[in-house]
């Protein structure tokens, strides 16, 4: 026969101890005893602890209640024992506020063979105790732990739980990003050469293609009669020949600047680069009435396409070496005939940026799994040879969602190798 004193914890945490099979356990007979100190334990659990402990002591307080005072024949024997007496203190490796030497020294005082003691609990704490007093010990198995019973107050927090789950399974998701659902978008910083260098170079080609006209000779003596007719017919005067050259100058000129105006706005087409931007809703219900802010850093200059102007390039008429013939006739038929049609550029404003760079687009019932571009119609592009890396910060206000929707967008600039 073995007796088992049982810590408090067993009783509270542990399957019922009536319905645990001790015998297979401890390998003999078993009679629980318990110390008065475990009742005065359970007794203060019973009253003053709340949820599924305070339940589970009042099982155990009225179970021993059955069998101490009404007599009920228990499942397993059980004796109690009387605490320990107040000298058994004096010695100073025990201590009246701690629970298990009251556990400790009331197994040592009992009545019963110290040799057939069995200590059993599940912290080592006291099971250490025992066997430095050369009490016998048992660590109880987790297996028989008790599964974790939900007081009232914790079911209620499950079921609202749960139902907050339905409705964040039931909710829209506004996300802003770019292209194919990205938070970042990367663009290039282009590298121009220089660019009175391929001006110079255009200049040199130009003069190549269109020289100036020299002085000829002017004597048709030692031709035949009909080359001499035909010459003198086609023939140019030294003022008409300067005249050409002058006209020359002009054209190179004319030429010049309009080829500037082209390379600067090539140049400006590369840097000024257009934002995508969209709006997405990964949730599984349809947004409502929604506002979306783009807010864009101080330093970064934010265009639409009013920053485009259409500029007009000078008129460039290549000129004709005058001579008898061409003189009487009609020089610019197309021109006569269509009237003068002057070439025009579309051109980048550097300073044409919008003065409040902070954008905002209203729109509703945009469903679950759905996309919409913020900046199909109003189109919004930044100058990458000027802004670097920013980041746009977002907020998107949903009449379906009880808050707002932050995020940011990430642009990358990056030098052209």
């Amino acid at each position: 026969m073995k007796f088992l004193v049982l810590d408090t914890n067993v009783y509270l945490h542990f399957k019922h101890f009536e319905q645990i099979d001790w015998k297979s356990l401890v390998g003999d007979d078993v009679t629980i005893c318990v110390p008065q100190r475990v009742m005065v334990e359970i007794d203060k659990h019973k009253d003053q602890s709340r949820g599924k402990i305070q339940k589970r002591s009042k099982v155990i307080a009225a179970r021993f209640g059955e069998v101490f005072l009404d007599g009920a024949t228990p499942q397993v024997p059980l004796r109690d024992i009387p605490n320990p007496p107040a000298t058994a203190f004096n010695d100073p490796q025990y201590h009246q506020e701690i629970s298990d030497d009251w556990i400790i020294l009331s197994a040592l005082h009992s009545t019963v063979s110290n040799a057939d003691i069995i200590i059993v609990a599940y912290d080592n704490g006291i099971l250490l105790k025992a066997k430095q007093h050369g009490l016998g010990f048992y660590k109880m198995p987790e297996s028989l732990l008790l599964a974790e019973e939900l007081t009232d107050d914790e079911k209620e927090i499950k079921r609202l739980n749960q139902q907050l789950a339905k409705y964040e399974n039931r909710k829209s998701q506004p996300v802003i990003c770019f292209d194919e659902n990205k938070d970042h978008i990367t663009f290039t910083n282009p590298k121009f050469g220089d660019i009175e260098k391929e001006l110079e170079q255009y200049e040199q080609q130009l003069k190549a293609a269109h020289p100036y006209t020299t002085a000829g000779g002017d004597s048709f003596e030692d031709l035949n009669a009909m080359a001499s007719v035909i010459l003198q017919f086609n023939y140019s005067s030294p003022e008409q020949r300067q005249q050409y050259n002058e006209e020359l100058d002009k054209y190179y000129e004319k030429k010049l600047h309009n080829k500037r105006m082209e390379l600067v706005k090539s140049r400006l087409d590369q840097r000024f680069q257009e934002l995508n931007i969209f709006l997405c809703n990964k949730g599984t219900a349809a947004m409502g009435n929604t506002n979306v802010f783009l807010y864009f850093p101080e330093k970064v200059k934010v265009y639409d396409e009013s920053a485009q102007e259409e500029i007009e390039l000078d008129e460039v008429k290549e000129p004709v070496l005058k001579n008898r013939f061409n003189e009487l006739t009609m020089t610019n038929l197309n021109e006569l005939l269509y009237g003068k049609k002057n070439q025009t550029i579309t051109m980048w404003k550097i300073g044409g940026y919008l003065r409040k760079s902070d954008l905002q687009f209203q729109l509703s019932e945009l469903n679950h799994n759905m996309v919409r571009n913020l900046t199909y119609s109003d189109k919004v592009y930044v100058d990458v040879g000027q802004c670097g890396n920013f980041t746009i910060d977002w907020t998107v206000i949903d009449s379906s969602l009880p808050e707002p929707v932050v995020g940011q967008l990430h642009v990358i600039v990056k030098d052209q190798d």
